[in-house]
C-alpha cells in the first residue's frame, strides 16, 4: 500500500498549487544588480533567454484541493492556499545552462486554514536553481538549515512553472516534477506566446501516490529582454484510483506573472552558500538523537502529545519533537500506546501517533506497532492504523515483516478481514522499500509473495497478493505476473492486469493485447485497456483493434479506458480523432464524453 500520501500531502499539493496575481508594494534594500528593461517586441519569434545579472519579481497565490475516499487516517480534503513574491536573480550563464537564485521574499501558506508561522519563515530562504537553456529546471540547491519538507514545497511550486523550449511549432517531451514522469505536447501560438498540456503519466513517483490520470490546459508567454518566463496559466487535474493507495482528485488552477515595473536590487552574497545535501528519509535514522536522558525524554513526550492534541497550527513540528524523542531510548514507545490507551485524545491526534511511531522506525517503535496488531485488545481502526505504519517504515525487522504476514494470512472473515488485506498491500509497499535500497532480504519477500499469488489458495488472498506484487513497482516481476492473464479466475485476470500497470507495461503491452483479444469478461478487458493507458509505444495494430472494439464494448468501465488509450494517442493515431468524434455522438456514458471532449480540445487547440 502507498501509504505515504498522508504526511506530506502539502507536498503532493504543492506540485500542482493554483497561482495568480498579488499585488504587494514591499520592496528591497541593497546593493548592486537591478533589472533590465524590455527589448521592443516584434513578429520575430522570441525564444528563451538568460541573462547574467538581471532581477525579475513574481505574483504569486496559489491554491490546491484534494479531495479523498474516507481513510483510517481521517480526513477527506485538503486545502492549499499560498500567497506571496518570489524575486530572481540570474547568477551565472554560459554554455547551455545558467544558476538562478530565487528567494520568496513575502508567502504565507495554509493548510485548510491553518497556517504556521515558523513554515512561513523557513520557505523564504535563498535557493538556488540550475536551470536548461530550454527553461527546464534541472538541480535545485539549499542551505543545510532547510528540512526535506520545505525543500519539497520548494523546488514543486518552481516546477509548478517548469517548461522545455524548442524551435519548432509543435513538440512533445517528457518533464518530470514530484509526482512523476509525464509526457507533454507543446505548440507555439504567436510570436511569444505557448500552450502546453500535460498529457499522461509515463512512470510516478512509489511512496505517496501513484497518478493514473492527469489533464491539463496551460498557456505561458516569454519577452525579448527579459529572462525566462513573464507569464503563465495553468488548469490542471490530476487523478487517482485506489490500486494500492487512496483514490482521490486533485484540482488546481495556476498563474505565474512577472511585475515588470519593479526595480530590485539584490545582492548576489544572498545566494553565495554552501548547498547542503537533502536529507533523505531512507536514512531517517541517522538523524540526530536529542542528548537527553530518557526520563527527560519520557517527560518531554508527556508534555507534547496534549500540545499535539490541543494544536490547530504547527503540527508536522510537534509530530517531528516525538519522533525525535522516541529515539532516545527503547522503552519510550510504550508510552505512546500507554496514552493511546488510556488518554481520551483526538482522532486526528491518534493518527498522528501512529505517524510518529511509523517515522521513529526503531526497533522498539516497531515492535509497538507490532503489538497493536496481535493484541485483540485493540480496536480495528488501530491495527490498521498500525498496518499501515508498519508498511511505511524505511528499515523494517524480521519482527515486523513476520507479523504483516502472519496477518495477511488470516482468512475467518469479518471486520479483521480488512486488517489481512491491508497487510498484504504493505507487504507490498515494504517491498518496494527494501528493492530501492538494495536490502538483501527483498529476494524472500519478493519470492513468498509471488509463491501465494501463484498458488491454489483463496482467489481474494492470491489478488491481494497480486497487487501486492504491484506495490513493489519491480518492473522484473513483469514476465511472471503476466502468466495470470491465463488463470481461470476472472478476478485473478483482472489483479494480474492491474499490477502489470504498475510493474511496465511495455515488456507484456503484447501478451496483454493478445489476452484483450480474447478475454470474454468485461471487468477483466476494462482492466487491461487500463494497464495499457502506460504503453509509451502502442503499435499500429493494437490501436486499430482499439478503436474498432470501442464501438461493439458492452461494459462501461472498459469503453472508458479505451476512450483514455485512445485520447492519449491522438498525437501520434490521427486516425483517432474521427472515431472519439462517433464516441462523441453516439455514446450514452456522460463520463466518457466528457473525458473525450477535453481530449478532443485539447488536441484542437495543439492542431
Amino acid at each position: 500500500m502507498n501509504k505515504q500520501w498522508l504526511l506530506p500531502a502539502v507536498l503532493v499539493l504543492g506540485t500542482v498549487i493554483l497561482v495568480t496575481e498579488w499585488n504587494s508594494d514591499s520592496t528591497d534594500n541593497g546593493p548592486l544588480v537591478t533589472t533590465q528593461p524590455a527589448a521592443p517586441a516584434d513578429s520575430t519569434p522570441v525564444t528563451m533567454q538568460w541573462r547574467y545579472g538581471v532581477t525579475q519579481r513574481y505574483h504569486v497565490l496559489s491554491e490546491s484541493s484534494m479531495q479523498m475516499q474516507a481513510t483510517v487516517r481521517g480526513a477527506s480534503t485538503i486545502h492549499v492556499h499560498m500567497l506571496g513574491q518570489l524575486d530572481t536573480l540570474t547568477l551565472e550563464t554560459g554554455g547551455d545552462e545558467a544558476v538562478v537564485g530565487m528567494r520568496f521574499s513575502s508567502i504565507e501558506l495554509k493548510i485548510n486554514d491553518s497556517m504556521d508561522a515558523g513554515t512561513n519563515l523557513a520557505l523564504g530562504v535563498p535557493f538556488r536553481v540550475r536551470f536548461a537553456a530550454s527553461g527546464m529546471p534541472l538541480a535545485f540547491a539549499f542551505p543545510a538549515e532547510v528540512n526535506q519538507q520545505n525543500r519539497s514545497i520548494l523546488e514543486n511550486l518552481v516546477r509548478t512553472f517548469q517548461i522545455s523550449m524548442d524551435s519548432v511549432d509543435n513538440w512533445v517531451v517528457n518533464e518530470s516534477n514530484g509526482s512523476g514522469t509525464y509526457q507533454a505536447a507543446y505548440k507555439r501560438t504567436g510570436p511569444a506566446q505557448f500552450k502546453k498540456s500535460k498529457r499522461k503519466f509515463t512512470s510516478t513517483v512509489t511512496g505517496i501516490v501513484s497518478w493514473s490520470e492527469i489533464s491539463s490546459t496551460e498557456s505561458f508567454s516569454i519577452e525579448a529582454g527579459r529572462n525566462w518566463i513573464t507569464e503563465m496559466n495553468v488548469q490542471e487535474t490530476m487523478s487517482a484510483d485506489d490500486q494500492g493507495g487512496p483514490a482521490m482528485t486533485v484540482s488546481n488552477h495556476a498563474t505565474l506573472k512577472l511585475r515588470p515595473e519593479t526595480q530590485l536590487a539584490l545582492s548576489p552574497d544572498l545566494w553565495r552558500f554552501d548547498a547542503a545535501a537533502a536529507v533523505d528519509a531512507t536514512s531517517a535514522l541517522k538523524r540526530p538523537v536529542p542528548n537527553i536522558t530518557p526520563e527527560k525524554a519520557r517527560k518531554q513526550i508527556l508534555a507534547t502529545v496534549p500540545e499535539l492534541d490541543a494544536a490547530t497550527q504547527g503540527r508536522l513540528g510537534l509530530i517531528h519533537r516525538l519522533r525525535d524523542l522516541l529515539r532516545v531510548d527503547a522503552s519510550l514507545p510504550a508510552i505512546i500506546l500507554d496514552l493511546l490507551k488510556t488518554q481520551e485524545l483526538s482522532d486526528r491526534t491518534r493518527a498522528d501517533l501512529y505517524l510518529v511511531l511509523e517515522q521513529a522506525g526503531t526497533k522498539s517503535a516497531q515492535a509497538a506497532l507490532v503489538e497493536v496488531i496481535t493484541d485483540d485488545s485493540w480496536s480495528l481502526k488501530d491495527g490498521m492504523r498500525a498496518i499501515v505504519a508498519m508498511g511505511g517504515v524505511k528499515q523494517p525487522t524480521t519482527e515486523s515483516i513476520t507479523a504483516l504476514w502472519d496477518m495477511a494470512q488470516y482468512s475467518s472473515g469479518g471486520e479483521h478481514q480488512r486488517m489481512a488485506n491491508t497487510a498484504t498491500f504493505a507487504l507490498g509497499s515494504i517491498g518496494n522499500t527494501m528493492n530501492k535500497t538494495d536490502n538483501p532480504e527483498y529476494a524472500a519477500l519478493r519470492s513468498d509473495l509471488l509463491s501465494n499469488a501463484l498458488g491454489s489458495g483463496d482467489v481474494t488472498q492470491r489478488s491481494n497478493y497480486i497487487t501486492a506484487l504491484g506495490n513493489t513497482h519491480d518492473t522484473t516481476l513483469a514476465n511472471e505476473v503476466a502468466i495470470l492473464l491465463d488463470d481461470a479466475e476472472p478476478a485473478i485476470r483482472r489483479a494480474a492486469a492491474l499490477s502489470l500497470g504498475s510493474l511496465g507495461t511495455d515488456q507484456v503491452a503484447d501478451r496483454l493485447v493478445s489476452h484483450y483479444s480474447a478475454e470474454d469478461n468485461g471487468y477483466v478487458r476494462g482492466a487491461i485497456a487500463e494497464s495499457l493507458q502506460s504503453w509509451t509505444e502502442p503499435s499500429d495494430s493494437a490501436m486499430a483493434m482499439f478503436r474498432q472494439t470501442v464501438r461493439t464494448e458492452t461494459d462501461e468501465s472498459t469503453r472508458y479506458n479505451i476512450a483514455v488509450l485512445l485520447s492519449d494517442n491522438l498525437d501520434k493515431f490521427p486516425e483517432n480523432e474521427p472515431v472519439l468524434r462517433e464516441i462523441m455522438r453516439n455514446e450514452p456514458s456522460k463520463r466518457i464524453r466528457q473525458k473525450v471532449a477535453e481530449a478532443l480540445s485539447v488536441y484542437q487547440s495543439q492542431s
